[in-house]
């Protein structure tokens, strides 16, 4: 740690000057293709807008700038009949010589004999690794939200719950205008800013800080959104508030009010509701679910394929929460937000279990619960970046959550085979639960460019934290079908702690013109610890005070790893190449001290190669492939060799004798944009492989089992355990193409996919695997006619096939159907209709859960006051009265089909208000003249609800 301290001090010391260096392109006329010719172009620092230099581009339209010192830049063309255009481009020793590629400018409007003819901005564009729509080519409703702009963008879908997909990942991160806003809460920016301050908004693959000063992706980038605003919506102030009451003393109020100014701002959003309504990220509502006990756990299963995504139960949610973003100065830029929230949350449940146990058998597992759920959650982010010098940055960080959690439950439970069509045991099952945690996180980042070009050296510290404490109380009484029946009653008190530390030195040379070498070293040390104890009810004193050691544990965990290694990258803008490997060496060991003593050490040793690929293969069309290898440690709860009996039917317990998984990751995506015809194509290919799968072993008591000295297992019980199994693959791949329609005003979007999924899994000392292919696809039609008419007509079809190896004669088959139809009409007078209509329709699910069901939702009102600032609502949910939740899970040998409670019919009257006040700046000009450069300074080129 003493010669880390000194590394750290010596590499913050080191101060070089920087080197010139340059920024070309080609210009081109958008619809004839053409060179622009004596096009001006303008270079200036984003920092210092009165240090700017000119250039003319040439008969070929390409331009260059050189000699010009490393910092972020606006590149701005000017031609007489042409849209005036901007880009944002950093010039940094990872990317020395910017080379923008071909830059397609639009006509201005021109008039012909008195006629006015707008050269059209394209729907999407192309800009090296990001899609890039330009909001004002997707008619919404003028209270439109970003959520509503997105539904009608190409290769991207939105769920119910607010969870964006686009080109086939799931959106992790939204920044506006480059600036983090509440964390990585997507939903919160989606659903609380409105659509009308938005000029473009940019998909592209996120990579981390310090990926992106190295320019190799490290394997941790996300699926992100930027919002850039209107250059005229800079300064001002925009909101909604509103209230609502309707019947079965259903409510809502909230709303949401940002002050923008410049480069400071301030959000604010807040909610109340008993309608499920929440405008944040589902990461608030899990509360804090880990007991600390030992749990085996039981890996998520494979795919049904797309779902409806639905809200469980019925949820009464207060919120609140604020995000600044700002820049002090010149050299500092900060972004940090606070959300709190509380949820409380009713929900009956039923479920069919069917399990494949050996080749003549299949357990058949029905329940019934009821949970009352109560959850606080806290989340603090805060990100600081400071530059010292051109040469020199220091980004900071930290985040903090706090989660308390309250559960009672009541279930029943019964296990029966299914031929035998007899009765096994059952289950009666009482919990109660109280559990809180903290977790922290900081990260430092340094960054140093060295005098020569393409020579960078980066440090990278984290160090996170958790805290969590529980405790349970648990009745049950368990019958079985010999009429040797028992109770339980006990107490659990349990804890978690852990803390990891970790370091990631990074030291580029650059090898020729376009050539660079890549050395890193990252290592890392993580401890746990988790205690649990459990007391059995001692009805001669009438408490708990019988210890019971075979549900306790004292269990401690390190986790120790080593990792150098060494990449290679050619190329340029356009074509670019990365191959590299890393060595790895990690020490597993655990020390358990209940309910037995046990002390375990491993050593690992691994080769992780990895390869990056990307080419630009016209100005219309790229791929990118990427390949890495990874190994992932099992769990403190996967570890721990102590049998839980939270369920005594479904015991699950730990396994010490776990290996850690390695896994490759194939990644292939193809993208097209036609500008002119408004055409996009996205293709996406995701493979897995992983050896020493964690996968889940089941034994199934054929008989009355003697567990522990305290508990016998039913027949017909189960106990799962995590065992490494080899074999599991994993295959994911879409399509999805849009273009306008430009005879109706609007635009088609067709989408396709295919999955298949391959999951060992090990049942009562027998092997098996689990096959799951998926076939889905879809067609959407959204209009973009105007604000007075907007409608989205959607059909999705999926359909899944189950083949398990121990009884591959009984293939389960399923097919989910969606259809949709959503409009919102408003008259020039004010008054609206809205109409949210969808058909949903289940088969091959189990006897009971088969479903057909119409979920409509109509509003109606009229917008009031000066310039329609306001409106009066009155809307029904579930006008039919047939709302359902119905999901399929796969799990290993495990087919699930489960049904929850959801919210059906109420009517609700809304008022309704919205802040705009933009006075204070120049009225905005939507993608014409200034407008906002296609991507923040601070990222790498290239790289029914009423």
């Amino acid at each position: 740690m003493k010669q880390l301290s000194l590394l750290v001090v010596a590499i913050i010391a080191i101060s070089f000057s920087a080197e010139s260096q340059s920024i070309k392109g080609k210009l081109l006329d958008l619809e004839e293709n053409r060179p622009l010719a004596g096009a001006r172009l303008k270079l200036q620092p984003l920092r210092d807008s009165s240090n700017s230099r000119e250039v003319v581009a040439d008969s070929n339209g390409v331009f260059i700038f050189q000699g010009i010192p490393k910092d972020t830049f606006s590149v701005t063309v000017f031609s007489v009949g042409y849209e005036a255009y901007r880009q944002s481009v950093a010039v940094t020793d990872s990317l020395p010589d910017q080379d923008l590629g071909t830059l397609f400018i639009p006509k201005t409007s021109t008039t012909i004999g008195g006629v006015t003819v707008v050269a059209k901005t394209p729907p999407t564009q192309q800009k090296g690794d990001t899609i890039q729509y330009n909001a004002s080519q997707f008619k919404v409703n003028p209270d439109a939200t970003v959520e509503d702009l997105m539904k009608k963008a190409p290769g991207v879908t939105v769920g119910r719950d607010g969870t964006v997909t686009a080109q086939g990942e799931q959106v992790r991160k939204v920044t506006i205008d480059g600036k983090d806003f509440f964390g990585d809460d997507a939903s919160a920016a989606l659903r609380n800013l409105p659509a009308d301050v938005v000029d473009k908004i940019q998909v592209f693959d996120r990579l981390s800080d310090q990926a992106q000063f190295t320019g190799v992706d490290d394997g941790n980038s996300q699926k992100a959104l930027n919002i850039v605003t209107k250059s005229g919506l800079k300064n001002g102030q925009f909101g909604r508030m509103y209230a609502g009451y309707g019947t079965d003393d259903r409510f809502q109020a909230g709303g949401n009010v940002s002050f923008f100014k410049g480069d400071r701002k301030i959000s604010f959003v807040g909610l109340m509701n008993n309608i499920n309504q929440q405008n944040f990220g589902s990461q608030d509502l899990l509360g804090v679910t880990s007991t600390g006990g030992g749990r085996g756990g039981r890996p998520g299963g494979g795919g049904g394929g797309f779902q409806i995504p639905q809200q469980n139960g019925i949820s009464r949610t207060n919120a609140i929460g604020v995000n600044y973003a700002d820049k002090w100065g010149k050299k500092v830029d900060i972004a940090g937000s606070y959300f709190v929230n509380y949820s409380s949350l009713e929900n009956d449940r039923d479920a069919n279990t069917r399990n494949f146990v050996k080749p003549d058998s299949v357990l058949i597992r029905n329940e019934f619960s009821m949970t009352r759920t109560q959850n606080i959650n806290h989340r603090a982010n805060l990100r600081i970046e400071y530059k010292i010098d051109s040469n020199n940055t220091i980004i900071i960080s930290p985040s903090f959550s706090y989660q308390k959690n309250k559960s009672r439950s009541n279930s029943f439970q019964t296990n029966a085979y299914e031929l035998e069509n007899g009765f096994l045991s059952s289950l009666e099952n009482n919990r109660y639960n109280v559990n809180g945690g903290w977790n922290f996180n900081n990260n430092i980042l340094y960054r140093h460019q060295f005098a020569k070009r393409g020579r960078t050296i980066s440090l990278n510290l984290n160090q996170s934290f958790n805290d969590r404490d529980g405790f349970s109380y648990q009745e049950s009484y368990t019958v079985t079908a010999s009429a040797k029946n028992d109770s339980l009653s006990q107490y659990s008190d349990n804890s978690t702690r852990g803390h990891t530390l970790s370091a990631n030195i990074i030291y580029t040379e650059p090898v020729g013109a376009k050539g660079q070498f890549q050395f890193n070293y990252n290592p890392s040390i993580t401890k746990n610890k988790a205690d649990k104890e459990t007391y059995r009810f001692d009805r001669t004193v009438w408490d708990y005070t019988i210890f019971d050691p075979t549900q306790s544990n004292l269990f401690d965990n390190d986790y120790n790893t080593q990792n150098t290694g060494v990449t290679y990258r050619l190329g340029d803008r356009d074509q670019q190449f990365a191959v590299g490997v890393n060595y790895q060496y990690s020490t597993l060991s655990s020390d358990q001290d209940l309910p037995f003593v046990s002390k375990i050490s491993r050593n690992f040793s691994n080769f992780l190669p990895n390869l990056q690929w990307r080419t630009k293969i016209s100005p219309r069309s790229s791929i990118r492939l990427f390949y890495r290898s990874s190994v992932n440690a099992p769990s403190v709860n996967q570890l721990q060799d102590v049998i839980d009996i939270s369920n005594p039917l479904s015991v699950t317990r730990g396994n010490t004798n776990l290996k850690q998984q390695y896994s490759h990751t194939l990644n292939a995506r193809y993208t097209f944009t036609n500008t002119q015809k408004g055409q996009s194509l996205f293709a996406n290919v995701f493979v897995q492989k992983v050896n020493d799968y964690v996968a889940q072993g089941v034994f199934t008591a054929f008989s009355d089992s003697l567990i522990t000295p305290e508990f016998t297992l039913a027949r017909g019980g189960q106990i799962y355990q995590p065992i490494n199994l080899d074999g599991y693959y994993n295959l994911r791949s879409m399509v999805a193409f849009g273009q306008p329609i430009n005879a109706i005003k609007s635009n088609i979007n067709l989408n396709g996919e295919f999955r298949y999924s391959r999951t060992p899994g090990f049942s009562n000392n027998l092997n098996s695997i689990t096959n799951v292919y998926y076939y889905g696809g879809g067609a959407g039609l959204a209009s973009n006619i105007s604000e007075y008419v907007d409608f989205n007509i959607s059909y999705n079809v999926g359909y899944s096939r189950s083949i398990n190896t121990l009884q591959p004669e009984r293939a389960i088959t399923s097919v989910l159907r969606v259809a949709g139809l959503q409009f919102n009409l408003l008259n020039k007078k004010g008054w609206f209709v809205q109409n949210d209509l969808t058909n949903q329709v289940n088969t091959g699910l189990s006897e009971g859960f088969n479903q057909n069901f119409w979920l409509w939702n109509l509003a109606a009102g009229k917008k009031i006051l000066a310039n329609r600032r306001a409106e009066i609502k009155l809307s029904v949910f579930d006008l039919l009265k047939q709302n359902q939740s119905i999901v399929r899970t796969l799990e290993n040998n495990e087919i699930r089909d489960e049904r929850n409670t959801v919210l059906q019919r109420y009517f609700m009257l809304t008022f309704t208000y919205n802040l705009k006040n933009f006075g204070t700046a120049k009225s905005a000009t939507p993608n014409r003249g200034e407008g906002r450069g296609d991507r923040p300074a601070n990222f790498p080129q290239g790289g029914g609800r009423f």
